[in-house]
């Protein structure tokens, strides 16, 4: 399974970079050569200084031999800062390929993904550095080879000179290979058991840092209890990390004392073949010189095997992730999408709708059903968490529906072709999205192809009233919003609502949903706001949620919502005239805003 990941990297990597490929395996191949050229030179070089002593040798041969090391260095040198420059180049191609991919996996997975915490922590494990950590198997791989060369060299050596070096030299390295391999599998599994906690840790940094959270950060003197919360989930991250390194640097020792052990059985057979046999001194520097640089080799050889096993958990958890499918939480695919209604004749019709969202055990809707005509204003009313805009969705088709059906003139929404509802069906979320961008590029993104269309925008910005504050910045439409990213304008969170309603209205559509975005508003600004939105959807299908009951008012009918259920349907004088669930509400907020009228005259009476 990891060896298929492997390949499935390498071919990522050869379709994104044949070049540096080809050429880090040629400057590994000759790197792996490099150890044995500078053994035989170095013997030869003690040799011939030797015989120079003895009066026996030249200082020509000394003099080539010196250059020829001179070259050997030079070019060790030349080939690692090339191979450093081309992996960084080649690493930061990669991190924009894949961060692409990311964006683009994201961007295609249904949004009921985003409510299941395990894609979350996934997606947590392979962010950060993913080009380096795509790169870094391909390097091991390459690593192992050099490694592989160099050891065979050596052993090849060695085994000239005697077997038993070549022995010695493969039992040293059974329990290396194994121990760095089952290191690797630990580091790697303790970074999944540790990816909650780190994403708890990263969170609590974030409310500290955050520009928006400063405030209550100080009005409830929360930094004590946040740093502490980051504090014991960091340093328990940190326990169990220097618990798993303290482990592996015991086992590291014993193995360094066993590699010793080796080298010294190694240099008893050394001398033993002096007395059997004759040797000269080169021949003595460069034995002892071959036992250590196996041994060394076998060591890295080793690590490079424990790190391809850790890398290749990695890949294969990436991998993972661009496979990471829930069959229940996606639409029914259609072989052939159909096409969204140009114009709705028959209007929108939910039947026997039932929802229970991933990894929860209640439903939100449970037997919804009811018809909305075409270009007809409904407000969906009813307290918190009585699954007002968990409807929404669904008619948005962002969730798959597994019981009921949601039609447009009676086509089933999973039938309709994704992109081409999202076109006709404009909403205005709750937690409608505060861009950091130009007031331009704010209303635009409604309908982004359409950004250059000026003419469209400035007559949409009067219409929802975002020209009368643009006129008072001093780069209008170009402003930036906000000072997340650069020193922009702030504006209320009524100009924000205006710059939403904007933004819809840009988008067009024929239907339009407000899906209680006002939510943080005064009562008089929601209403201001509501009957903006009423104008603007003349000759629209409309449908407006709120919790306030004034608002449903200018409807021309009312759904009553009560724990997932459609409780009451109808105008609001037949609702009041059944004195159900929305006469109660109603009564409620009704008494509520008398109360706080006779609180705010006496006050002022008070004041006088």
């Amino acid at each position: 399974m990891g060896i298929a990941y492997l390949l499935r990297s390498f071919r990522f990597v050869w379709q994104h970079g044949k070049g540096w490929v080809i050429l880090t395996a040629v400057l590994h191949v000759l790197s792996g050569l490099f150890p044995l050229a500078s053994l035989w030179v170095v013997k030869e070089l003690v040799n011939a200084v030797s015989d120079v002593l003895q009066g026996t040798g030249n200082y020509q041969m000394i003099t080539v031999l010196l250059l020829v090391q001179f070259g050997i260095s030079v070019l060790e040198s030349l080939f690692r800062h090339l191979q450093t420059w081309m992996d960084k180049r080649m690493e930061v191609r990669l991190e924009h390929d894949l961060q692409k991919l990311l964006a683009e996996k994201l961007a295609a997975v249904p949004v009921a993904y985003f409510d299941l915490p395990r894609f979350y922590q996934h997606l947590d494990r392979i962010q950060g550095g993913v080009g380096r950590r795509f790169i870094a198997p391909i390097l091991a791989v390459f690593d192992i080879l050099q490694r592989s060369i160099t050891l065979i060299s050596m052993l090849a050596f060695l085994f000239m000179i005697h077997w038993s070096f070549l022995v010695i030299s493969l039992v040293a390295a059974v329990p290396i290979l194994i121990m760095q391999a089952r290191f690797g599998q630990q580091r790697f599994f303790l970074m999944l058991y540790q990816t909650p906690a780190a994403r708890e840790a990263g969170y609590m940094s974030h409310l500290m840092m955050d520009r928006q959270g400063a405030k209550e950060v100080r009005l409830f003197n929360l930094a004590g209890y946040l740093i502490g919360r980051w504090s014991n989930t960091y340093r328990k991250n940190a326990r169990e990390a220097l618990h798993l390194m303290r482990k592996q640097q015991g086992i590291d020792v014993l193995l360094e004392a066993l590699s010793a052990f080796f080298y010294m059985a190694s240099a008893g057979i050394l001398v033993w073949l002096m007395k059997s046999r004759p040797l000269q001194i080169g021949d003595f520097v460069s034995i002892g010189q071959a036992v250590h640089g196996a041994q060394g080799s076998l060591n890295m050889l080793a690590m490079s095997l424990a790190g391809l096993y850790e890398e290749m958990l990695y890949i294969r958890d990436f991998f993972t992730f661009l496979e990471f499918e829930e069959p229940e939480l996606r639409r029914s695919q259609q072989q052939t999408a159909r096409q969204f209604p140009e114009r709705l004749t028959q209007g929108i019709t939910v039947e026997h709708v039932s929802f229970q969202y991933p990894d929860t055990e209640r439903r939100s809707l449970s037997d919804v059903s009811f018809h909305i005509a075409p270009g007809e204003r409904v407000a969906i009313v009813g307290e918190n968490g009585s699954g007002k805009t968990t409807l929404v969705k669904l008619l948005m088709g962002l969730y798959p529906i597994r019981e009921g059906r949601v039609l447009f003139d009676g086509i089933p929404v999973e039938e309709l072709d994704e992109q081409d509802v999202y076109r006709n069906v404009t909403v205005i979320f709750q937690d409608f999205m505060k861009y950091a961008l130009t007031v331009r590029e704010n209303i635009a993104l409604g309908d982004i192809e359409r950004i250059d269309d000026l003419l469209r925008l400035e007559a949409v910005a009067r219409e929802t009233g975002v020209d009368r504050f643009v006129q008072g910045f001093e780069e209008g439409y170009e402003t930036n919003l906000g000072r997340y990213l650069f020193d922009g304008e702030d504006v209320s969170g009524g100009q924000w609502q205006k710059i939403a309603l904007a933004r819809a209205l840009f988008r067009g559509g024929q239907i339009m949903i407000l899906d209680e975005p006002t939510a943080a508003l005064d009562p008089q600004a929601e209403m201001d706001v509501f009957r903006q939105f009423g104008r603007l959807t003349e000759n629209k299908t409309a449908v407006f949620i709120s919790h306030r009951m004034a608002a449903a008012r200018m409807a021309d009918r009312i759904l009553v919502m009560k724990d997932g259920s459609l409780a009451e349907i109808g105008t609001h004088e037949e609702l009041i005239a059944q004195d159900g669930e929305y006469s109660r509400m109603y009564r409620m907020q009704a008494q509520w805003y008398t109360e706080e009228k006779q609180q705010l005259q006496e006050a002022a009476a008070w004041k006088s």
